[in-house]
């Protein structure tokens, strides 16, 4: 059974992330699905995205729903 990404990220706020694209609050947003079995394994390494750079991690859970999604949004905090 194929997952239909776009279906779950509209679930997850897709519209959202598209208008602070849109308005410069973020530059831009990365996400993975996984399914309610992954997420265990996944959060344990940034939810998959490692931690190579600064970054933002958001991880939706709808209990039940089958899917999260995690979404990555790069982050420059200075230093």
């Amino acid at each position: 059974m194929a997952i239909d990404a776009n279906r779950i990220y509209q679930h997850y706020g897709k519209e959202k992330d598209l208008k602070a694209i849109k308005s410069g609050e973020i530059k831009s947003v990365d996400f993975l699905i996984g399914t309610e079995e992954d997420l265990k394994e996944l959060t344990a390494d940034m939810a998959g995205f490692g931690t190579k750079q600064s970054q933002r991690v958001i991880i939706d859970y709808d209990k039940d729903y089958g899917y999260f999604i995690a979404k990555r949004i790069p982050m420059e905090y200075g230093t």
